[in-house]
């Protein structure tokens, strides 16, 4: 614990760093991309740039998220609770080296380099069927994945059992720590995965199918059971979002209520939602919680950036922007 109390204070100075919702309004402001990309700088992101000096955006986002995993490998080089954070990363890049496998092109502009396992190990990984130093979960649905892959040749089969298996390892992985913090907040990614599965799926207006699409793709370890979602399910949305109003996510339900009822603005409530639960480890003084927070605090500002910057370079108005962006930690 002396050690959580000395980096959490570490951690706690890293925090300044963060864009928050005023340094977000501040660039919504800005006159063009360029004065935005000034005033990132001025905050302390550097842009990455090609060879000829040209801003590559997607790239200078990454490298915030992997600033931010680096620094807090330094400081818990040894804390297993940074892996399962990482595994939703781990999960990314078998996804794409398994399909560019079958389809014979190179994965790695679709990888990410801070996972647990570099991209180049997992890259071997599939070209060896070897999968043994994964996860379990993982490791199954990759030799899943690839045997259902062979037989359908539908890539969705690949997405559907390594995603179900990278929520099943991450909820392993936080309860053999036994941090209630982490074991609270996959159990509530999963209810909110969910509960947008059974949205999107209800607005294909596909029927019968539906219900077998949202059996392929229901994720166990939620607090919301299966078979109390798929009745809300069969009722309809507007039923769905009325039991939800008696269960602990009624805020949810009401922010949904309130907003245009869109995909965009349902994903950004499920998204606040979440962030709301984040920011209590603002009151906690040392621990694990501290540490989580801070990472996840750092993937709702690169979400946040990629929209700003994104739409501005779109020609979005600033109003249309400031309705899709996420809560923020600070």
């Amino acid at each position: 614990m002396a050690d959580y109390m000395y980096g959490s204070a570490r951690v706690r100075t890293l925090e300044a760093s963060l864009i928050g919702r005023e340094r977000i309004e501040s660039l919504l402001d800005a006159k063009s991309t360029a004065e935005m990309w000034s005033r990132l700088q001025e905050y302390g992101v550097e842009p990455v740039r090609d060879a000829g000096g040209f801003i590559l955006r997607e790239e200078t986002l990454l490298e915030i998220l992997r600033r931010s995993y680096r620094e807090i490998l330094e400081i818990f080089p040894d804390d297993a609770m940074l892996e399962l954070w990482r595994y939703p990363y781990d999960c990314n890049n078998l996804k794409a080296a398994i399909k560019a496998f079958e389809r014979k092109i190179d994965p790695r502009s679709m990888m990410f380099d801070f996972g647990v396992f570099d991209a180049e190990h997992v890259i071997r990984m599939v070209e060896t069927r070897n999968f043994e130093a994964l996860p379990r979960a993982m490791r199954m649905a990759a030799e899943e994945g690839i045997s259902a892959y062979a037989k359908t040749k539908n890539p969705q089969q690949i997405d559907l059992l390594l995603d179900r298996a990278c929520f099943a390892d991450m909820l392993c992985a936080a309860q053999k720590s036994g941090n209630e913090f982490a074991i609270r907040l996959v159990r509530r990614q999963i209810d909110l995965t969910n509960l947008l599965i059974c949205v999107r799926i209800l607005r294909m207006q596909s029927g019968e199918a539906g219900k077998l699409l949202l059996c392929d793709a229901w994720i166990d370890g939620g607090f919301l059971p299966y078979e109390t979602l798929q009745e809300w399910f069969l009722a309809g949305e507007e039923m769905l979002w009325d039991r939800l109003y008696y269960t602990e996510y009624s805020k949810l339900a009401s922010a949904v209520a309130s907003s245009d009822r869109s995909l965009t603005a349902v994903e950004r409530c499920c998204d606040n939602y979440r962030m709301e639960e984040i920011r209590s480890a603002k009151y906690v003084p040392y621990g694990a919680e501290v540490i989580i927070a801070f990472l996840l605090a750092h993937e709702y500002e690169v979400r946040n950036l990629r929209i700003v910057l994104a739409g501005k370079e779109a020609g979005i108005a600033p109003a249309t922007l400031r309705e899709r962006i996420r809560d923020s930690y600070v």
